[in-house]
């Protein structure tokens, strides 16, 4: 592409056609004062102090909307931008209240940094009437609109990079102001509290509420939020070594400036008074504080004397998605090397396994294919068994920005209505557990069709003949009978992502947590091949739950797989581990998560180590997987909090949160990203890493680390793919695999381009009905909630999310609840043929006849006791996202 040339300051200098003056200046390090700009946003000239002048002929153009063109002579500086720059910062001051000393914002007001740059003191401009503050319940968001100066920077966040719509202009003239629909609060707006607004905010205006300090924050650390897989950059404030306020951090290839309501103020569980401080050790029935040394010793002493006397694989290990990817790694190294068994897994086992499992069967890799970058560039987005609006808020931003502003065509589908909804071409409703049979038959529209990509498809894959095959029965009519869906409506979605130039599909909790959730997945991986979308254009989007749920993983914290994947079945892989390690490892594949619990039934499994996971409330019958971990002859919890499953220890460990300590978390894209030490531990708490090392050398079995970056070092090794990945460039700025040579880079992400295989292998499944037990006619689903996270362990312990939070209620659908007997407000009872819990019913005419919805964690109570312990026969994951019951008026 050609170059332009202009005058800039005096100096000669080039930028490309529809560079701004204003980008081309920032590029070459001269300043040029903003209020309304950010790289983010579309640019309006707003503000209008970015004003420069054009010597060729005196113009004065707001540089931030002006692009340069040949022969340009732009001064900067002149006498008459300083006069311009300095009238517009009087005229802002003149309808600014005289509160600089007492404002919170402090000398982070950037209305404040540019007076006092450019020397404005007294304003000689009449004072202009202002906005009154609005009173606001919420505990997030306070707005004094006196102190607004109409940059529309909120207006523009929250519409450009949230897509939410919650705030606009409202009025004319010297009324107009920033505000709600009706100008009410914004708690009874659309307004979504993700921050967003506050972190942009030049002045004033609109700030954190209920501050945990007022002041300006001196110190900021970048690290990765603690809650869902998309591991937001964030950028935490730092005072008297506390930490007291969450902003995006700039720059994030991820979040783009943007939060949620979690990220922005679901940070505080770190200085929870909940927080375990000490070591406990039960004795005689009751905990008593302990040193590390004494803790650690009867760690050693308990596991020790049942590896003796009942052999390694008496004895079993809980894995954390929320640990990082160091900590997981040592985990699993202590567990092989040292207890000596792969009775080892993780969280993920519960949501995410039927990927790893479906994925890894058809393209050859066991995770996300695509970006963020490619996932907003897409032409169709499909979105499967997923709600990212609360699962996953980054994506749900980028599936939005597609949808409303880059031309995209979203198909949305999910029984019960969420708000990507409201941005689909089409929302199709199947019936709950249809999945499977919809996506076949979209499948074979296109093959009958002859919409595929047939070069794809010839060149790229095998076992289509014999898959095309297993399709026969997939009509549209018996689709149609099966899922509810229109024929119409299937044969236009297929033909809408066969035409694609760029589709991806996005499925997450609704698609794996089945007994049939690795065939779903499949059928996805099947559907996105047949395009051409699975690694050449566009991508599967496997959505996780955690933070870390992709490194736990990848680090080999699974039964069944060392780290990087490879199985510890085959001799040449155990070899590779063994001669880095110099033990021997054992040979036969180890017990997933669920199958511990049945195994401590048995009486098989004799002692246990969990670490920051909580199975007496994330399983299925809680009762059951109480009584079990009761039984056992040891029990050792590592936690931040003592949680249900840790009063059932024997020996309780305090571990530090995300915020006091160093290590990576590989977020679902496959993005590697640094996890920076921002405060101290809390009490006597410590890393999981430094727990294990301790662990390890109690033992009589000390490993070769001193620091997060040896380990790192070592995954670098011994994963291949993780072997471009240096831990101390981990935040520099992202690189895929398929653009680093073999000398080596860099790198976030971890996949890009075809199969790793060198070809995908396209594998049938076929859809199984299942009948409804006799006496429960209703299907309850169960998801996540915006203000909840998982089951609560630390957004229960958030000050502000939980008293926003009404403990979630059973959602039921109008002509249902009138049908029952049941007002919006009553008391109810939900039963299954295995549980039954009590619960607030509230109207929601969005969700299909004969469906309820329910949080996972509601009153307090896990909704998994309304659920047996079925297993997915291929991930062994629980099936435990719907099950059906009966609804009674208590």
């Amino acid at each position: 592409m050609d170059t332009i040339t202009i005058i800039l300051n005096g100096v000669e200098v080039s930028g490309y056609p529809s560079t701004t003056i204003l980008d081309l200046a920032r590029e070459l390090g001269v300043n040029i004062p903003t209020l309304c700009h950010d790289p983010n946003l579309a640019s309006t000239g707003a503000c209008r102090l970015c004003l420069v002048e054009d010597e060729r002929n005196g113009a004065l153009l707001a540089s931030c909307v002006t692009s340069i063109t040949p022969g340009m002579n732009i001064n900067t500086n002149s006498p008459r931008v300083i006069e311009h720059r300095k009238k517009i910062l009087k005229l802002l001051l003149a309808s600014h209240p005289d509160s600089c000393l007492v404002c919170d914002k402090g000398n982070r007001c950037q209305l404040r940094q540019l007076a006092a740059q450019m020397g404005i003191g007294l304003n000689e401009f009449q004072r202009l009437p202002q906005n009154d503050i609005i009173e606001e319940v919420n505990p997030f968001i306070e707005r004094d609109l006196s102190k607004c100066i109409m940059c529309g920077k909120c207006i523009r966040a929250d519409q450009e990079l949230v897509v939410e719509g919650a705030i606009d202009y409202i009025h004319r003239g010297s009324l107009v102001k920033a505000a709600t629909l009706n100008e009410v609060p914004l708690e009874k707006s659309e307004c979504t509290f993700c921050g967003t607004c506050v972190a942009i905010c030049p002045t004033g205006a609109i700030m954190e509420k209920e501050r945990a300090y007022t002041g300006t924050v001196t110190n900021t650390v970048t690290t990765v939020c603690p809650y869902c897989g998309c591991g937001c950059t964030i950028l935490l404030g730092v005072k008297d070594g506390k930490v007291i306020q969450a902003r995006p951090a700039e720059g994030s290839p991820v979040n783009a400036g943007t939060l949620c309501v979690r990220g922005a103020y679901g940070w505080d569980f770190i200085s929870s008074s909940e927080r375990l401080t000490t070591p406990l050790i039960r004795e005689n029935g009751e905990f008593r504080e302990a040193t590390w040394e004494e803790a650690l010793a009867a760690v050693a002493e308990g596991l020790g004397k049942i590896k003796e006397s009942s052999g390694p694989d008496s004895l079993a290990v809980y894995g954390s998605t929320r640990c990082t990817n160091e900590e997981n790694y040592v985990l699993q190294r202590f567990t092989r090397g040292i207890l000596g068994t792969n009775n080892i897994d993780n969280g993920s086992r519960l949501y995410s396994s039927a990927s790893l499992t479906g994925l890894g069967a058809t393209i050859g890799y066991a995770g996300t294919t695509g970006s963020f970058d490619v996932l907003e560039r897409s032409k169709v987005i499909i979105v499967i068994g997923a709600n990212p609006e609360i699962s996953a808020p980054a994506v749900a931003y980028a599936i939005k920005r597609a949808a409303k502003y880059k031309g995209a065509e979203l198909c949305v589908i999910d029984p019960c209505f969420t708000q990507l909804a409201r941005f689909a071409r089409f929302w199709l409703q199947p019936k709950v557990g249809t999945d499977i049979a919809l996506l076949n038959g979209l499948a074979k529209v296109i093959i009958d069709k002859k919409k595929f990509d047939m070069e794809f498809v010839s060149r790229m894959t095998d076992n289509f003949r014999k898959w095309e095959e297993s399709l026969e029965r997939y009509t549209t009519d018996y689709v149609k009978k099966v899922t509810g869906i229109p024929a119409r409506e299937i044969q236009q979605v297929a033909q809408l992502l066969a035409e694609a130039e760029e589709a991806s599909i996005v499925y997450g909790n609704g698609v794996t947590q089945y007994a049939t959730g690795t065939d779903a997945v499949i059928a996805i991986a099947n559907l996105a091949m047949l395009t051409g979308n699975a690694g050449r254009l566009g991508g599967i989007f496997a959505l996780q739950r955690e933070n870390n749920a992709r490194g736990a993983c990848d680090t080999g914290a699974l039964p069944d797989f060392l780290p990087g994947y490879l199985s510890i079945t085959e001799p040449q892989n155990r070899q590779k581990f063994e001669e880095k390690w110099g033990v021997k490892l054992p040979s036969a594949a180890g017990y997933s998560a669920l199958e511990m619990i049945e195994k401590i039934r048995e009486g098989k499994l004799k002692g246990m180590l969990i670490m920051g996971e909580n199975p007496v409330e994330s399983f299925p019958q809680p009762a059951q997987v109480k009584e079990a971990l009761s039984s056992l002859d040891f029990l050792v919890v590592a936690d931040m909090f003592l949680s249900e499953t840790a009063r059932l220890a024997s020996v309780v460990l305090p571990a530090a949160s995300f915020a006091e300590k160093e290590g990576t978390f590989t977020n679902f894209e496959g993005r590697v990203q640094r996890l920076h030490k921002v405060t101290e531990p809390v009490g006597n708490s410590l890393p999981d890493v430094d727990i294990l090392l301790g662990l390890a050398e109690a033992m009589d079995s000390p490993l070769p680390y001193s620091s997060s970056q040896e380990v790192m070092e070592e995954i670098e090794e011994t994963v291949p793919f993780y072997r471009h990945l240096a831990f101390g460039e981990a935040e520099k700025k992202d690189s895929d695999l398929a653009d680093v040579d073999d000398g080596g880079t860099a790198t976030r992400r971890l996949h890009k381009g075809l199969f790793p295989s060198g070809f995908g292998r396209f594998s049938p499944v076929k859809y199984i009905a299942a009948l409804p037990p006799e006496g429960y006619p209703l299907t309850l689903v169960v998801g996540s909630v915006r203000f909840s996270f998982g089951s609560g362990g630390r957004s229960s312990r958030s000050d502000r999310m939980s008293r926003f939070y009404n403990n979630g209620c059973i959602e039921i659908n109008s002509t249902d609840a009138v049908k029952l007997g049941i007002s919006d407000g009553d008391k109810v009872k939900v039963k299954s043929a295995h549980g039954e819990l009590e619960g607030i019913a509230s109207i929601n005419a969005d969700l299909h006849r004969g469906m309820l919805f329910a949080p996972v964690s509601l009153l307090g109570s896990s909704v998994y006791k309304l659920f047996a312990t079925v297993i997915d026969p291929q991930s062994k994951t629980p099936a435990i996202k719907s099950c059906n019951v009966r609804l009674e008026r208590v």
